[in-house]
């Protein structure tokens, strides 16, 4: 059960959003928005935070949130300043193994973003991809894995 939350709130907290979601080595080709946040943050029981997000679309694309909960089946992540939604669907979590997350656990998010409150340049798109790694500690604690970035 431990293991289920815990991937549950992975998905959550990587958006994408799951908006949370996306996270992929730096350097690496991002989904057709171009949208690379490079900070997450949040527990598997509470809110995460996607932030420092480029570009941010001139509408407040720069920082995310949502319920660690609600993204791991699909979920919103609500823009600040915006009020804008990104929701993820068609997520997937996984262990990644050989894990590099050290005594934390580190897994895999993808996802598709299935729907968008608002369009247009540096905003997450209906049909972009979603990728991530994160780490999830014992306590709870979810990062993004070191040298990574959240795409979407």
């Amino acid at each position: 059960m431990r293991r289920l939350l815990t991937a549950a709130a992975v998905a959550a907290a990587i958006f994408v959003p799951s908006s949370v979601a996306a996270i992929a080595p730096a350097g690496i080709a991002s989904a057709a928005s171009g949208v690379t946040c490079s900070s997450l943050k949040g527990t598997i029981t509470s809110t995460v935070t996607i932030a420092k997000c480029t570009p941010s679309g001139g509408k407040g694309y720069k920082t995310a949130t949502a319920p660690a909960t609600s993204l791991a089946g699909g979920g919103n992540l609500t823009w600040s300043k915006s009020g804008a939604t990104t929701t993820v669907g068609n997520t997937k979590v996984t262990t990644v193994t050989p894990n590099k997350c050290g005594k934390s656990t580190e897994y895999s998010f993808t996802g598709t973003v299935t729907a968008a409150s608002t369009s247009g340049v540096g905003i997450p798109a209906v049909g972009d991809t979603v990728s991530a790694l994160a780490c999830v500690s014992g306590s709870g604690k979810i990062t993004l894995l070191k040298g990574t970035t959240i795409l979407l």
